[in-house]
């Protein structure tokens, strides 16, 4: 068991003292403070807005004035049990009798006190600062989106921590306990697996790439299956969140109300008109839809370019690209794009996301619900028509084999 313990001291001048420690080394152990900070500022989210957006740290409103000093204390014990990871969390004010404050004021000004500690503790070590300020940013945006919710706390946490550190690194390494031949999917035998991020000595958590099943793998234990319902529960909101910082701008969190725009009304208008269920990416000018067909569903969005009278549709690839297989992708990709006449595929390399993209432009006589209509229609059939390929190719197809395999042209 990995455990992270912080502990906020207040002094009667305002000054804050955070210590921090873990009983682990190395990535382990910045995994551990990554995970403990995001599980620390999910409820306290409005404090990380109003940090990043003011571009520093906007702890005004929090000050104690003319109060006596007094602690807060955090505990996060990270378990390896049978059925899958688990995180116990503590969290206790201390003296608050003294402090005369609320402990929601007294907890707000804890996770600036942790963001600030965090990232300024390693200064020659950017990445690490990088990671907990995104961390900060997706656990703001996922506050804002409604998707922090008692049931939720411990998939968004981790998911906002491993976005975070996939970000500046995708691990795709074997843990030192373990062989090549020890990680295999245990639903499929694949050993086509993508990094989940998982503070841990003795067990580690991964995606299949082939089938999606979640996968714990735990030092002298066979190989277990996340329960599907609950592991589908967290991939989900792990792409939504990737979602959000891919449509938020980097630079500000949103005020938490969907984005106003008159293009953007127009979409909303017209996705109503079609019959099509659609929910707001809050802070950015994107609605969330899905698409489905003969194999399987897959997230939709489409984006408004407002300065541009543009709106971008794009289709998401149910899964993700291997690191080791994104350069053959690509290749398969770009010969499909030769071929297509109202959109493109893109791959992004960083972490294997594919999707599908189509532009159109709002003219002066307007949009209307079977021009959209067309364009949606189009997007998905795109998308589902070279499923199939990309699929392949990660199996191990070679570009253009399965690119005729499957009815694309060179």
């Amino acid at each position: 068991m990995i455990q992270t313990t912080l502990e906020i001291t207040f002094s009667d001048d305002n000054f804050a003292d955070v210590a921090v420690e873990t009983n682990a080394d190395g990535e382990l152990k910045l995994q551990a403070e990554l995970v403990s900070f995001a599980h620390l500022g999910r409820e306290h989210a409005r404090a990380l807005v109003q940090s990043l957006a003011d571009g520093g740290f906007a702890d005004d409103e929090l000050r104690f004035d003319g109060s006596s000093g007094g602690m807060v204390w955090i505990a996060a014990s990270f378990l390896d049990v049978r059925r899958g990871p688990r995180l116990f969390f503590e969290q206790k004010p201390r003296d608050l009798r003294r402090i005369g404050k609320d402990p929601d004021v007294l907890a707000a000004r804890s996770v600036l006190e942790v963001l600030r500690a965090l990232a300024g503790k390693r200064k020659a070590d950017a990445d690490t600062a990088a990671r907990v300020r995104a961390t900060a940013a997706l656990i703001a945006r996922a506050a804002e989106s409604g998707y922090v919710r008692h049931e939720t706390v411990f998939d968004v946490s981790l998911a906002a921590a491993d976005l975070a550190w996939g970000t500046l690194e995708p691990g795709r390494g074997v843990p030192p306990w373990a062989s090549p031949d020890d990680l295999r999917c245990a639903a499929c035998g694949s050993r086509e697996l993508e990094f989940r991020l998982w503070p841990s000595g003795r067990a580690a958590l991964r995606c299949c790439a082939s089938c999606g099943a979640g996968l714990w793998f735990r030092a002298g234990r066979r190989p277990r299956s996340v329960p599907d319902a609950a592991w589908k529960g967290s991939e989900k909101l792990r792409d939504d969140l990737r979602a959000l910082s891919k449509s938020s701008s980097k630079e500000t969190v949103s005020s938490g109300e969907p984005v106003a725009g008159a293009l953007l009304a127009d979409l909303r208008a017209l996705f109503r008109e079609n019959g099509w269920p659609f929910s707001d990416v809050r802070g950015a000018p994107v609605l969330f839809s899905e698409l489905s067909g003969i194999l399987g569903r897959w997230k939709f969005y489409a984006q408004v370019v407002e300065e541009q009278d543009l709106i971008l549709l794009y289709s998401v690839c149910p899964f993700r690209v291997p690191e080791e297989r994104r350069s053959e992708v690509s290749e398969f990709l770009t010969r499909a794009n030769y071929g297509l006449a109202a959109g493109n595929f893109e791959l992004d390399f960083a972490d294997g996301e594919v999707r599908y993209k189509t532009a159109l432009q709002r003219h002066v006589d307007g949009l209307d619900a079977a021009t959209l209509r067309r364009a949606v229609r189009a997007n998905g059939i795109a998308m589902e028509t070279y499923l199939p390929g990309v699929g392949a190719v990660i199996t191990g197809t070679a570009p253009v084999p399965a690119l005729e395999r499957h009815g694309g042209a060179a």
